[in-house]
């Protein structure tokens, strides 16, 4: 039973640190390709996203 939902958790936190990191990645091409402004609010997305992906695969890490 705690194996099946460490294998959940494993891999429901995987999910969420790639569409995080895509998410990230993707602000900031359009950043660097001038699509959108490069003010501060696009930083704090692209660094939240960031942290956020960085949370979750360490959390799916532990759950591994």
């Amino acid at each position: 039973m705690i194996a099946r939902i460490a294998k959940i958790l494993y891999w429901s936190c995987l999910a969420i640190t790639f569409m995080c990191e895509i998410a990230a990645l993707t602000i900031l091409t359009a950043i660097a390709m001038n699509k959108i402004v490069p003010d501060s609010d696009a930083w704090m997305a692209v660094v939240f996203f960031a942290l956020f992906g960085g949370f979750a695969w360490i959390v799916s890490r532990v759950g591994r």
